[in-house]
């Protein structure tokens, strides 16, 4: 088992550096006001790993796509057999309905304690529930699981979707159990690394969107727009017109507007029905170049800009209900 691998100092420092990497995520999202326009996007980002780890040719991309209902310019439909989306739905309502109850009440197989658990670090445990979970069950499910897991044996104050991890040689045992182990610590440090930069560009975001409201004298949808691209972060002008209710032209002059300002790129590359991505999103994607050289100052608290923003956090907390009223309308169905 993975919590009884004798504990050489290279294995060590791959514990701590991971525990550190999800410990520094799990603080900044416990007190970030925009964790759950985070949450949403990292639930894509996990749901797209665990697809990659069940070998199905479908990027993180496709899954914001097929979500939001955007077609992606230049992107040809998934291919695949089944409906790999169709597990979904239900795991982020999972991840939303939350639940105190033990680990191993959610465990759908009998889990015998191994020899070396009581003297590893919670985290070799999970990974051990992981790894022997990963041969009881051939679907994605042990790999989704993860990050739930993660909060119910206390490693995490918050289910963090975008520590989705895994290892398909752990189904066939192949190649040394230490390597393997190591796999894991650094998939899940990079996970947590990447989720902290997404998040820290997404806080920026909400900074910048909210500013310049603030310096608009008619400022008409584009605070609606705003909240909006935290829920679909892919926008097109049909998109805003039943959302809306405005016309095709009005739309599309919005979403102009809005590019002009920085605050959407504009990523077709078309001169109609143009699609336009957030920043955050567009550079984690790779379809945005990053910023360069040294970033802007953050923008001054004002009374009016304080207003925008706490509208903003209304609006994505009313957001974050209904989808937990969702969840506990499926879990007593």
């Amino acid at each position: 088992p993975l919590c009884a691998l004798p504990w050489s100092p290279d294995l060590v420092s791959e514990f701590g550096r991971t525990m550190a990497s999800i410990a520094r995520l799990d603080a900044r999202i416990s007190a970030s006001p925009i964790a759950p326009a985070w949450m949403l996007r990292a639930s894509w980002t996990g749901y797209a790993t665990a697809l990659r780890l069940q070998q199905h040719e479908i990027e993180e991309i496709d899954v914001i796509s097929h979500f939001t209902g955007v077609s992606i310019p230049g992107r040809p439909p998934v291919a695949t057999a089944g409906d790999p989306f169709g597990a979904c739905a239900d795991w982020t309502a999972d991840l939303a309905a939350g639940s105190d109850r033990h680990w191993r009440e959610d465990i759908p197989f009998t889990f015998d304690i191994p020899d070396g658990w009581s003297d590893a670090p919670p985290l070799a445990r999970a990974l051990a529930v992981l790894d022997f979970w990963s041969r009881q069950d051939n679907t994605h499910a042990p790999w989704l699981a993860f990050p739930k897991l993660l909060r119910r044996m206390k490693l995490t104050r918050s289910i963090l979707p975008c520590l989705v991890t895994g290892d398909p040689g752990l189904r066939f045992l192949h190649g040394t159990r230490e390597a393997q182990l190591k796999r894991l610590l650094k998939s899940l440090r990079e996970r947590a690394d990447d989720g902290l930069r997404r998040l820290g560009r997404l806080e920026d975001y909400r900074m910048r969107y909210g500013a310049a409201v603030d310096a608009e004298h008619r400022p008409g949808h584009l605070p609606r727009l705003g909240t909006l691209a935290l829920e679909t972060p892919f926008l097109a002008a049909r998109t805003l017109v039943d959302r809306f209710d405005i016309t095709l032209s009005g739309a599309g002059k919005l979403l102009s507007r809005a590019a002009e300002k920085g605050l959407l790129v504009e990523t077709s590359g078309r001169k109609s029905w143009r699609l336009y991505v957030t920043p955050d999103v567009g550079i984690a994607l790779g379809i945005v170049a990053p910023p360069r050289g040294r970033p802007p100052s953050p923008s001054r608290s004002s009374p009016a800009l304080d207003t925008v923003l706490a509208k903003f956090d209304i609006e994505m907390a009313e957001i974050d209900r209904l989808l937990s009223d969702h969840s506990r309308k499926h879990t007593e169905a």
